[in-house]
């Protein structure tokens, strides 16, 4: 089995909205991938679960909250979005300095090819021939008709 080269991967910034994925029996663009694991890694339960394992650990953050009713809603999305106050004490410096620690999370798709794309040469002698319309074009006109819908 050959190993792939890292020049051979494509991250998945670089491809089109509309590009199309296939897992088989599954098709969808590469735009709805991006969409759900945006989806997923600003969930306010992730905010959640961070704030209960740092909680187990002794270290309780007060994330800050509202009371409706009966109820009291803590701000866990604040994490990933004002920030939770802070000091930060750096090594070397004298005092601490307040501010506000933010999560950015920033994910990185990348599709990598099981043998990577070559580029036919034709022969001195060899008439180079266009390619013809891709198999592919039916199948995101498809896709794009669903999505329309």
């Amino acid at each position: 089995m050959k190993e792939v080269e890292m020049e051979d991967n494509y991250n998945l910034q670089n491809f089109g909205e509309n590009d199309v994925l296939s897992f088989g029996t599954p098709m969808f663009k590469v735009g709805k991938l991006k969409e759900e694991v945006k989806k997923l890694l600003h969930e306010p339960t992730l905010g959640e679960q961070l704030s209960n394992s740092l909680s187990s650990q002794n270290l309780r953050i007060d994330v800050g909250g509202e009371s409706r009713g009966r109820y009291y809603y803590k701000f866990y999305n604040k994490w990933f979005g004002d920030g939770i106050s802070c000091e930060l004490l750096k090594i070397g410096a004298k005092d601490w300095q307040k501010g506000k620690v933010k999560i950015n999370l920033q994910v990185s798709l990348e599709f990598c090819p099981d043998e990577p794309e070559t580029e036919d040469i034709p022969a001195i002698n060899e008439p180079e021939i266009s390619p013809p319309e891709s198999p592919l074009d039916d199948l995101r006109q498809m896709i794009n008709q669903e999505n329309q819908q």
